[in-house]
């Protein structure tokens, strides 16, 4: 357990969010490895599909495509 008031550091050196696009680039140059590219955007259908092995856009009754419209939320629905 940290003293009280005690600053917690979670990133140093060149894993600091101040420096970490200026260093990052020369470590991965220094240690001859390729630096990584972006990664692809995850979306939830593409995760139900890959872990449930559900298509959550698939009807239930009639197995016909649903279109997305609108997500309401909340105590009155």
């Amino acid at each position: 357990m940290p003293e009280k008031h005690f600053r917690m550091i979670r990133y140093f050196g060149f894993l600091a969010n101040r420096v970490c696009g200026k260093y990052l680039p020369k470590v991965y140059e220094a240690l001859k490895m390729a630096t990584p590219g972006p990664t692809p955007k995850l979306y939830f259908v593409q995760m139900a599909k890959a872990f449930l092995n559900v298509d959550p856009f698939r009807c239930v009754l009639c197995g016909a495509r649903m279109v997305y419209t609108a997500a309401i939320s909340g105590l009155t629905v």
